[in-house]
């Protein structure tokens, strides 16, 4: 992220796609027609760990055809660790980002940040850790939903969910995102999202679940679409513009996933 050639590679580990964790104030009020929590929502973080998420260290590699990266992570009440390890050709970058800072090393040397670049290394962290974990993020402060009901996939019925971000909580809440459960279970099934001012739409599917030290993790097929002219948008998203519309870019998958649970 520190270099163009370096940004380039990461985001394509990471399926390619800007989004942050939202950062916003500690008790917005959510807009017209959303709510800051939904039933369905609530039932989804339990299924995929619930609790287990507050107390855990995961360790594992995020793997996609352009490259992987290596993540560890550690959660415990209100104190986290996340480390960050990643190549891009010959460099080897580590981020480390905690309660206190953020700290990025090339190789064993500290690098130096001003501020722009500083900013760019925290969204990179906060984009991969707010993938690898949903759905336990969309209970954050300042995400907003509205439960869209029930749409069917495929023969199944799944149950839709847009959510949204309170303005200026980070460099990705102008995005928009759809994700849709299982309304039995509650597992999360596919999710979507526009950005970058509608000129990128990524839909993802998802498969492989299993079930490690109590947590739920998936891989995924990644379908997307870019343009320069904007007008994509996450409300486009049906089966049939997903058929029509929107190639497989990426296939993600969450590899030697090791799960320790924390005393508390």
């Amino acid at each position: 992220m520190l270099a163009l050639a370096a940004a380039a590679f990461l985001l394509a580990c990471a399926g390619g796609e800007p989004a942050s964790e939202p950062r916003a104030p500690a008790a917005p009020t959510a807009p017209s027609g959303t709510s800051d929590r939904l039933e369905i929502v609530d039932r989804a973080i339990e299924h995929h760990g619930g609790a287990l998420f507050e107390s855990s260290r995961v360790r594992l590699t995020v793997a996609s055809r352009s490259g992987s990266f290596d993540v560890d992570s550690t959660k415990n009440g209100d104190r986290f660790e996340y480390v960050i390890r990643a190549s891009a050709g010959d460099d080897e970058r580590e981020y480390r980002r905690d309660n206190a800072a953020l700290e990025v090393t090339e190789g064993d040397e500290p690098m130096e940040m001003d501020e722009a670049e500083h900013a760019r290394a925290e969204s990179y962290v906060n984009q991969r850790m707010y993938f690898l974990f949903l759905p336990y993020k969309l209970n954050d402060p300042g995400t907003y939903k509205e439960d869209q009901g029930l749409e069917e996939w495929n023969g199944r019925e799944l149950n839709r969910v847009r959510v949204t971000f309170e303005p200026g909580s980070s460099d990705g809440a102008d995005s928009a995102y759809v994700y849709w459960f299982d309304p039995e279970t509650a597992r999360l099934e596919q999710f979507a999202y526009d950005y970058s001012k509608g000129t990128g739409l990524r839909f993802r599917t998802l498969r492989n679940y299993r079930r490690i030290g109590g947590l739920l993790f998936y891989d995924a097929d990644n379908y997307g679409l870019n343009t320069p002219d904007g007008g994509l948008t996450v409300d486009d998203i049906t089966p049939a513009y997903v058929a029509e519309e929107l190639p497989l870019v990426s296939q993600i998958e969450h590899r030697d996933v090791h799960v320790e649970q924390l005393a508390k």
